[in-house]
């Protein structure tokens, strides 16, 4: 049964045997399309569905792609041993209210944000998560049970999984942790209850840039937009207004992947410099 599960090189998509087994395992209502993108997520980061790598799941009827925080890190460690750079371990700082940075956390309190430096080469990559930003709430306001008992770490992951995407935005684009998740939603079976968490948009001045990233990239009408936005997301979305929060910080990570990206996908034919 383990080899039916390999995904080869040759593949173009999941076998019926390995559809099988992800349904088991958590994958369902999928579509084919939402199965093809998944796919090719799975080839592109060489990471292992059936292991739970990556994994997707349904929110509020749509399929949403994510890995945790060690899928994040062994990608990020894949990338530097291709192209022998140095890589750093991460470091972790957190502050509160009075904006002090401490590189441990032993407030009563959960901190107002952390933030994470990665080294890659000769850059610095720097994610900065405030608290509010993620911490997933239920709708009296209340926090979610994990990020009531691990503040500090919940946050930490966020920060470290931004910092990751700033320092290797080709190999992570498009991927999303669990903990960025938490407050848009990530159980779809409580999302649509009372005691479901609230879903927080991006800021106007965000969207703005992102759109504007985007007319740089070819963006002429609506139908641009949403044919660029389905490659940068992969979702059906038609504007910058649909974007989370998350997806809107995670492209404004990498402006230059946002020009790109649209670019290839409004002019595949033509070469890019």
């Amino acid at each position: 049964m383990g080899s039916e599960l390999t995904i080869t090189g040759e593949q173009e998509t999941f076998t019926d045997t390995q559809v099988a087994a992800l349904e088991q395992i958590g994958v369902k209502d999928a579509k084919p399309g939402d199965l093809a993108v998944f796919f090719h997520q799975v080839q592109r980061t060489g990471l292992d569905p059936f292991a739970k790598q990556i994994y997707m799941i349904e929110r509020k009827g749509k399929q949403t792609i994510q890995t945790g925080i060690d899928g994040f890190r062994l990608i990020a460690r894949r990338a530097v041993d291709r192209t022998h750079e140095t890589f750093g371990e991460p470091q972790t700082l957190w502050c509160g209210d009075d904006a002090v940075w401490r590189d441990v956390w032993l407030g009563s309190v959960p901190p107002s944000a952390a933030k994470v430096v990665v080294q890659r080469g000769e850059g610095i990559f720097v994610g900065t998560a405030r608290f509010e930003s993620y911490a997933g709430r239920k709708y009296d306001g209340s926090l979610a049970p994990i990020w009531a008992s691990k503040p500090d770490v919940m946050i930490a992951k966020c920060a470290e999984a931004l910092a990751l995407r700033k320092a290797f935005p080709l190999d992570l684009s498009g991927l999303l942790t669990p903990e960025e998740l938490d407050h848009d939603g990530v159980d779809a079976k409580t999302s649509e209850q009372s005691d479901g968490p609230v879903t927080p948009s991006p800021s106007r001045d965000d969207c703005k840039r992102i759109s504007q990233f985007m007319v740089t990239g070819g963006v002429k009408n609506r139908e641009d937009a949403a044919a660029a936005l389905k490659a940068l997301t992969g979702r059906d979305i038609h504007g910058t207004d649909e974007l989370t929060m998350v997806e809107a910080e995670q492209l404004l990570s990498a402006p230059d992947l946002i020009i790109q990206r649209t670019a290839a996908t409004l002019n595949p034919k033509e070469p890019q410099a």
